[in-house]
């Protein structure tokens, strides 16, 4: 029931590094040769080719919502025959169907218990609800804003439909602050459930100040019993977590430690532990900065370590989601700014992401789940920034503003500077300058790799050059080169890292983080006057500088807009000739070898003269030229002898030369 679609764009090209050498003489044939070789080898069987279906099935996309959807601290639940919400202050919500329409049923009650411990409020907080036979488990907080006197409680129903059904435990299953001096600086906020791959069910719960706790529930489901254990904390040695002007009383501060909402799930082997950093719950909704980190653990009590290996516990973690605009026919439209309150509902397969967002009014928000080798994104087709198309093309461009504009920073917007492989010394660097629309050392190709890492390869240089560190040393200010591409450099081996992960910053940024060195993609600037040169950084995960809560941790600038570029006939032929040059495109003639080569340099010459012809504006013959290309490329099937050039990727080829003519036709 979850909402599934598919990608209407076709294949795009991917490059690998390779040692063929390019066998391109043949590509200054005349086009007389080329007339008289495609009619040499015309036959009925030379019908324009499917492009190869991708992969349908995957999630993409925010679902659209309707009905009641102002909610805080969702988590998400069905029945045999229906879809229900909870959330802080206690509320129920139902739907026929995830996208609604959303109905709200009432109120579960408050215990009487929870406002008669020491400093609690008694209200229901961010409740967890799970589904274990015919009894429905409803896990909530109860405290006191802004402090840790706080207490997570339980209820059970088995008509989730009616409120008044849940009957209270009448005690807490873990407290802190003053409602337990022993635990007395944990927060127990938060909670959520999850079971371990014995059926042993464990709590998850905690917040700012000791950051976030599991322990394993007793057989009572009421309980907890073992070891208390700490999964993660904002702390680490490079990131003080002092921070004068705190908003918290104490305890809270100065040992600020900005993280809560946790929520354990489990995929393929993993446990998934994600949380909300920063600020929720301001005044004005526009002021909130949550966004969504995640770890992954084998052990369902940690470590949880993020993408580079950095421990949860010790300050790690991996952002998933940051503030988005709703993609199009998107309901409730706008501005998802600050998601936080992460619950996961698995159905069918399809793990969705439950979150409140601020509109600025708290909103609900389900996104079901895509996933990269193992670890979860959120893909959204069409073209913008989260477009993350393999083998397709982008250009990097900076985010605007400067120090002293800490709106820019929270709130970024694209800038004319764009990330360019320059030529320095006989080799290339990575710099940042003016964009400059269709200038190829601006072009990178998105190459998905291993573990939630991507490859970023220039356009500029059909040998292939990929964006690297210089080194392996893990060095604030490192340079960023763009070196000859391998198959994996990591600190393990000569050279730099040339993987980097995505961070979701907000607004339609990322932050670029390398491969084990654990650095992001920054421009070296340190009075925000306009640099040049690309280095790698201390990753600013914050939302302010420390000691300045107005300031956003975002400076020098780290935030880049990926803007995919549409496929020109510069473009096409630039990434022609990389495949040549990987070996991963070839001629084919059976029985000819003589002539293999010739087929490639020829079918070269017939991309040439389409994109001559769309220069200059005759489209038709433009289409008419691209059709004939395509019939010369074997995309799958029985290799035919009309077929030209064969190869691992020759399919992809086949749909990048379909992009150019669909070029051509918007602008017959």
């Amino acid at each position: 029931m979850a909402l599934l679609t598919t990608s209407a764009a076709g294949p795009k090209l991917r490059w690998r590094a390779g040692t063929t050498a390019v066998l391109l003489a043949a590509a200054l044939l005349p086009v007389a040769f080329l007339t008289q070789t495609a009619t040499a080898y015309e036959s009925a069987e030379q019908t324009e080719q499917a492009v190869p279906a991708e992969q349908t099935g995957e999630p993409r996309g925010q679902i659209p919502l309707t009905g009641s959807v102002g909610v805080h601290d969702p988590t998400l639940f069905a029945d045999d025959d229906a879809y229900y919400v909870a959330d802080t202050g206690g509320s129920i919500r139902s739907a026929p169907r995830l996208e609604g329409p959303w109905t709200n049923l009432g109120n579960v009650p408050r215990a009487d218990w929870t406002s008669s411990l020491p400093g609690l409020s008694g209200g229901l907080w961010a409740p967890h609800v799970q589904r274990i036979d015919d009894t429905f488990y409803y896990y909530y907080a109860t405290s006191a804003f802004g402090t840790n006197n706080s207490a997570v409680g339980l209820k059970t129903t088995r008509n989730p439909a009616d409120p008044s059904s849940y009957v209270d435990n009448g005690a807490p299953v873990v407290a802190s602050g003053a409602a337990d001096p022993e635990h007395a600086t944990h927060n127990a906020i938060d909670p959520a459930i999850w079971p371990d791959e014995n059926g042993d069910w464990w709590l998850v719960w905690g917040s700012h100040f000791d950051g976030i706790m599991v322990q394993r529930l007793a057989d009572d489901m009421a309980s907890v019993v073992g070891e208390r254990r700490l999964i993660a904390h904002r702390a680490s040695e490079d990131f003080p977590i002092d921070e004068p002007g705190c908003p918290y009383p104490e305890p809270a501060c100065p040992n600020f430690n900005r993280i809560e909402g946790p929520s354990i799930f489990e995929r393929d082997g993993y446990f998934y532990l994600m949380a909300a950093w920063d600020w929720c719950c301001r005044p004005n909704g526009n002021d909130n900065t949550y966004k969504i980190v995640v770890g992954r653990s084998e052990n369902i009590f940690g470590p949880y370590l993020d993408k580079n290996g950095v421990d949860l516990a010790e300050g790690g973690g991996s952002i998933m989601l940051n503030s988005r605009v709703a993609a199009p026919d998107v309901t409730p439209g706008g501005l998802y700014r600050a998601p936080g309150g992460p619950d996961v509902f698995v159905e069918d397969g399809t793990y969705n992401l439950v979150y409140h967002a601020y509109r600025p009014q708290s909103t609900l928000g389900i996104r079901p789940m895509n996933w990269h080798d193992g670890w979860p994104y959120f893909d959204e087709p069409g073209g913008g920034p989260y477009d993350l198309d393999d083998r397709a093309y982008y250009r990097l461009v900076n985010q605007d503003g400067t120090l002293a504009d800490p709106d820019s920073l929270q709130n970024p917007v694209a800038s004319d500077r764009c990330l360019t492989a320059a030529g320095e010394d006989g080799g290339l660097d990575a710099i940042q300058s003016a964009c400059d629309d269709g200038a190829l050392e601006q072009v990178w190709e998105l190459q998905r790799e291993r573990d939630g890492f991507w490859r970023f390869r220039s356009m500029i240089d059909p040998a292939g050059h990929c964006l690297a560190m210089v080194d392996d040393s893990g060095s604030i200010g490192t340079d960023v080169v763009v070196a000859p591409c391998a198959e994996d450099v990591g600190a393990d081996d000569d050279g730099g890292p040339q993987l980097w992960y995505l961070d979701d910053t907000g607004h339609g940024f990322h932050r670029l983080v390398a491969d084990d060195v654990n650095l992001a993609l920054e421009v070296e600037n340190d009075d925000a006057v306009v640099g040049v040169d690309v280095v790698g950084g201390y990753r600013r995960d914050g939302d302010h500088q420390p000691g300045n809560l107005t300031q956003a941790a975002k400076w020098p600038p780290q935030q880049w807009q990926l803007a995919m570029e549409p496929v020109g006939s510069e473009l096409l032929l630039a990434a022609f000739d990389g495949f040549v040059e990987d070996g991963r495109i070839e001629g084919h003639r059976p029985g000819h070898a003589d002539v293999v080569d010739r087929r490639v340099g020829a079918l070269r010459n017939m991309l040439v003269n389409a994109g001559e012809l769309i220069e200059a504006g005759s489209y038709e013959d433009a289409r008419a030229a691209l059709s004939d290309a395509q019939k010369r490329i074997h995309a799958g099937g029985a290799v035919q002898p009309f077929h030209f050039v064969t190869g691992d990727d020759a399919g992809t080829l086949y749909g990048l030369v379909e992009e150019l003519k669909e070029t051509a036709d918007a602008r017959t």
